[in-house]
C-alpha cells in the first residue's frame, strides 16, 4: 500500500501569535463653547480617556480650594421617580421636583461649573429631560448622564451622542446576581449596547455587595466588551433602602484583596477600561454634593449624620457661591475628583 506523503509543515507568519488590530476608542461628539471662570479652577484639565480631572502642575489640594468659588462637580437629581426598585437604592422616591422654570433657574445658578451629572431616580423619566439636556449645553464643560439605561432607545442613543460627554450605567453582575440586586438585566444590557454602538463614551458602575463580590470580574469583562472608559466599583452606604442591607463599611484588607485580584485579572485578560475602587473611609466624609429635586443640597456620604447625608444648603434659595461657602468638605470633594483618594488600576 502506498503510504501518504507527509504534509509539509508551514511556518506561521507571525510565529504562532495571531495578528490583532485594536479599533479606535469612543470619544465625545458633544461640542461646547464653555470656558471656565476663575473660580472653577481653569488650571485643571479634564482627561476624557480617564474620565477624571487632573492638575498638570501638581498643585496641592489646599491651594486649589482657596481659588474656588463653586464646586468642581455636582450630581443634579432631576427626579426621584424610577422604574427600577434596586435593593440598595440610596435615593428612593419621596421628594417632589420643583417646577420646570425653577429647575432651569437652579441650572443657571450652577452655570460655569466644570461638570454636572444628571441623575435621579431615573433622570430619563423626568418630563423635561431632553429640554434640560439642551439647556445644559453652553453652561458646563462636562455634561454627564447617570442612568439605568432601560429607557435608551436607538433614536435616543443617537440624540444623546450630541448632548452628553459620557454616560454612567450600573451593572451589578452577570444576569443572576444583577437581577437579584437590580432586576431588568436584559433592559440594562440593551441600553448599554445602544450607547456603545453610537460610540458614546461610558463608564460601567457596580455596587460591591455580599451577593456579587465573587462576580466583580464579570462586570469588568462587561465593561471591556462595551468599550467602557472606566469600571467604577462602589461600596454600600447606610442610606435609603441600603440601610436594610448595610452591616459595615467595606474597607481595609477586603478591598486590598479585591485590588490585588483585579490587578492580576486585568493584566491576564487584557481589559482596557480603567478600574477604580471607592473606599469611603479613605475618601473621607461628604465628598459628593447632591442637589435634590427640590433644591436641598446635601453632602454624601456622611456616616456621622442621620441618613448618611449632611444637608448644608438650598440651591433654590441661595447662589452657588453661597452654597460653596457653606460646604464643609471642600478638601475631600477635590481630592476625590482628582482621584487622589481613589484606588486606581490603569
Amino acid at each position: 500500500m502506498t503510504q501518504p506523503s507527509a504534509a509539509p509543515v508551514h511556518a506561521h507568519p507571525a510565529g504562532g501569535i495571531p495578528k490583532t488590530r485594536e479599533l479606535p476608542r469612543s470619544a465625545s461628539c458633544r461640542g461646547s463653547s464653555y470656558r471656565p471662570p476663575a473660580g472653577a479652577l481653569p488650571s485643571l484639565v479634564f482627561d476624557a480617556d480617564k474620565q477624571s480631572f487632573t492638575a498638570p502642575g501638581g498643585e496641592e489640594t489646599a491651594g486649589l480650594v482657596q481659588q474656588m468659588d463653586r464646586p468642581l462637580s455636582v450630581t443634579f437629581q432631576l427626579t426621584r421617580d424610577c422604574n427600577f426598585s434596586c435593593a440598595y437604592c440610596s435615593e428612593p422616591p419621596g421628594i417632589t421636583t420643583r417646577t420646570y422654570p425653577e429647575v432651569l433657574a437652579m441650572l443657571d445658578k450652577l452655570a460655569g461649573m466644570r461638570r454636572i451629572i444628571l441623575s435621579g431616580g431615573e433622570p430619563m423619566r423626568y418630563t423635561h429631560f431632553w429640554d434640560v439636556l439642551e439647556y445644559c449645553q453652553p453652561r458646563f464643560e462636562q455634561v454627564v448622564l447617570s442612568t439605568n439605561a432601560s429607557m435608551i432607545t436607538r433614536d435616543g442613543a443617537a440624540r444623546l451622542r450630541e448632548l452628553v460627554d459620557y454616560i454612567d450605567i450600573t451593572v451589578d453582575g452577570p444576569r443572576g446576581p444583577h437581577d437579584r440586586i437590580r432586576g431588568n438585566y436584559d433592559m440594562v444590557i440593551r441600553g448599554l449596547r445602544r450607547v456603545a454602538e453610537e460610540g458614546i463614551p461610558l463608564s460601567v458602575i457596580c455596587v460591591y455587595m455580599g451577593s456579587n463580590k465573587r462576580k466583580i470580574h464579570y462586570i469588568c469583562q462587561t465593561g471591556d466588551i462595551f468599550d467602557a472608559k472606566k469600571v467604577k466599583i462602589l461600596t454600600t452606604i447606610p442610606k435609603g433602602y441600603s440601610r436594610n442591607l448595610f452591616e459595615d463599611f467595606t474597607t481595609g484588607e477586603e478591598l486590598n484583596e479585591l485590588e490585588r485580584f483585579l490587578k492580576t485579572e486585568r493584566q491576564a485578560c487584557g481589559w482596557r477600561p480603567r478600574i477604580t475602587i471607592a473606599d469611603w473611609i479613605k475618601i473621607g466624609a461628604g465628598h459628593a454634593i447632591l442637589i435634590e429635586p427640590d433644591g436641598r443640597t446635601v453632602a454624601s456620604p456622611v456616616w456621622q449624620k442621620p441618613d448618611c447625608i449632611d444637608p448644608f444648603a438650598d440651591l433654590h434659595a441661595q447662589t452657588v457661591q453661597q452654597v460653596w461657602a457653606c460646604y464643609p468638605y471642600k478638601g475631600a470633594h477635590l481630592d476625590k475628583y482628582l482621584e487622589r483618594t481613589m484606588v486606581v488600576l490603569d
